[in-house]
């Protein structure tokens, strides 16, 4: 600052305290998601060793991954297909491929349960092509909120069923239970989420997120790539308007300005943890 006046080294001093001040003060979506956990956060490797033991032939693991995600997975299908049969069923191909080309999943291009739902995704929409093509029709999925709604009773013992007939074996009757979706968590005024897995090495998220509504979701720019699957009402990303069953994919770098739901919406939300919130 040599050559300054005494008034003109304060002002820039005054200046370099206020960004500073700006930058103290810019939060992450970590900051908000784990400012106060209120139980444990499953880490993502959890997942990801479910898979490495589907791939080398386990199959206690891929009904590991099954408890975890059959839910989306139907709800999802339901949203795209409008059967609750057809989403069964890709309930169960969904799994069976898994069981297939888990040796195929890669952790660097995402997280396990994004690579789960966008097979999903894949899935429903042939079902409904095919679906146009047989009969022309397909039909809006009800108004039951996700909470409330899971794949048949059958589709694990159609899923054992479909495995042994790939691999020329026995059906195996599934393990019991070993894991139960995380409860709610409050974490801003009208957002809650379930937590679902933490990759705290890529520093990404894979979470179920609850508007409630007439909601704002923060305004952000994307630390890395962020995958949305709605999965009830609807919510609105910048000029876009998503309804149930829809997809949205933002690069890293770009920024959603204003993200809300004039009804309320749940949504399935992969992203990075370093996103800043603006």
């Amino acid at each position: 600052m040599r050559g300054l006046s005494t008034l003109a080294r304060m002002t820039v001093v005054n200046t370099l305290t206020e960004i500073e001040k700006s930058a103290a003060a810019v939060q992450t979506l970590g900051d908000v998601l784990y400012a106060q956990p209120q139980g444990p956060i499953t880490p993502e490797c959890e997942w990801s060793d479910l898979v490495r033991r589907a791939a080398a032939g386990e199959l206690g693991a891929l009904h590991g991954l099954y408890e975890r995600a059959c839910r989306l997975v139907f709800v999802l299908a339901l949203r795209i297909t409008g059967s609750r049969a057809a989403a069964d069923e890709v309930t169960v191909e969904v799994f069976a491929d898994i069981w297939r080309r888990a040796w195929a999943y890669d952790p660097a291009a995402g997280t396990v349960l994004a690579w789960i739902m966008n097979q999903a995704r894949t899935r429903a929409r042939q079902h409904v092509r095919y679906a146009t093509l047989s009969n022309g029709e397909v039909h809006a999925a009800g108004p039951e909120s996700s909470d409330s709604l899971g794949p048949g009773i059958s589709v694990q013992s159609r899923l054992a069923r479909r495995i042994a007939d790939q691999d020329g074996t026995e059906p195996a009757p599934p393990p019991p239970a070993q894991w139960s979706e995380p409860a709610w968590e409050r974490v801003a005024q009208g957002i809650s989420c379930k937590l679902l897995a933490n990759d705290t090495e890529r520093g990404r998220v894979s979470m179920l997120v609850r508007l409630e509504a007439g909601v704002d979701y923060p305004p952000h720019t994307h630390a890395g790539l962020e995958e949305l699957h709605l999965l009830d009402g609807e919510v609105c990303i910048d000029a876009r308007k998503l309804h149930p069953g829809d997809y949205n994919r933002a690069e890293a770098a770009s920024t959603d300005n204003r993200v809300w739901s004039e009804h309320g919406c749940t949504c399935v939300l992969i992203t990075s943890t370093a996103d800043k919130l603006l």
